[in-house]
Parts: C-alpha cells; sequence; structure tokens
C-alpha cells in the first residue's frame, strides 16, 4: 500500500535540513500531550449533545443531493481554481469531468433542480 503523503521538504525536512530527519530527536510525549491539549481545546469551542435540528436537515438533504446526483451518474466535485476563486465540474461516474458550472447553477441542483 502507498501513501499519498509525501515527505517534507524543505528547511525541515531532507532535502533542506543539515540534519536528516530520522536523526532528529522528538520528545514523543510532549508531542501527544500537545495533540491532546489541542484536542481539548477544539471541543470545548463545540456544543454539547447533538448539532441543532437545522443542521441535521441540512446534512440530510445534502445526502439526498449526492444520491440523487449518484444514481444519474453524476456528481459534482468543488475545487480551488485561479486566483483563488471556486471551481465546480460536473462528473460522470467513472469521474471524468462533463463539463464545468457557474456555482450559482451548483446551488440550483442543490435547491431540487434537476440536470440539464
Amino acid at each position: 500500500m502507498s501513501s499519498p503523503i509525501t515527505p517534507i521538504q524543505g528547511q525541515f525536512g531532507p532535502t533542506g535540513s543539515t540534519t536528516p530527519a530520522r536523526d532528529v530527536d522528538v520528545d514523543a510525549d510532549a508531542f501527544k500531550l500537545e495533540l491532546a491539549a489541542g484536542g481539548r481545546m477544539f471541543a470545548a469551542d463545540m456544543p454539547a449533545g447533538e448539532p441543532p435540528a437545522e443542521v441535521m436537515d441540512q446534512i440530510a438533504a445534502a445526502g439526498r443531493i449526492s444520491r440523487q446526483l449518484h444514481e444519474s451518474g453524476h456528481e459534482l466535485r468543488f475545487s480551488d481554481g485561479s486566483g483563488g476563486r471556486i471551481t465546480v465540474e460536473l462528473l460522470d461516474c467513472e469521474g471524468n469531468a462533463v463539463r464545468t458550472m457557474k456555482i450559482a447553477e451548483a446551488l440550483e441542483i442543490a435547491a431540487g433542480k434537476p440536470l440539464e
């Protein structure tokens, strides 16, 4: 199995470091404590209990739209375009781009408008 994660490059990685990354001393316990503290901070910002009903309704609606698109052999892909603009592509069931569309059209599909 291969991983899509590539080694760190630059000042702190293998190609820019004067010391190979595998020889750097790492305090694993301190790292684990820092990760745990970050997780607790994130959890403290989250409200207790289940998400509000309107959020659950939006998740259900997104699931219905996704299933409808999938049943028609399509899916939408949102990605960063040039100049920081979002690009929306309609893909077929094999992941091939059928066409690019405006965000407004993708929102219309999300609101229930059938594909043309």
